[in-house]
């Protein structure tokens, strides 16, 4: 039963070292994306705070419909088709 123990703490060991390499691995490998997905996360941040903040969305798309009226109307069209497009989706994979 002894021996028995032993081999299994070898083998623990050994998965344990082999774990810390292929994180070491795994860090080295994405530290080429870290710039790339500091961009996105702060992308992302600034996205949930315009969303949490309704008054300065409403402002901003305000200002952008009265300064340029016909990029404003195809924006809308484009953002109305996106969103009807998205809800069929999600109900067609719901099903």
């Amino acid at each position: 039963m002894n021996a028995r123990l032993a081999a299994i703490e070898i083998k623990r060991a050994g998965l344990l070292e082999r774990a810390a390499r292929q994180r070491g691995d795994l860090a080295s490998a994405l530290q080429a994306f870290s710039r790339p997905l500091d961009i996105i996360d702060r992308v992302v941040g600034a996205v949930r705070y315009v969303v949490s903040q309704p008054t300065l969305l409403a402002g901003a798309l305000l200002v952008f419909a009265l300064m340029r009226p016909r990029s404003a109307f195809r924006w809308g069209r484009r953002a109305w088709g996106i969103w009807r497009g998205y809800r069929w989706l999600t109900r067609k994979v719901a099903v």
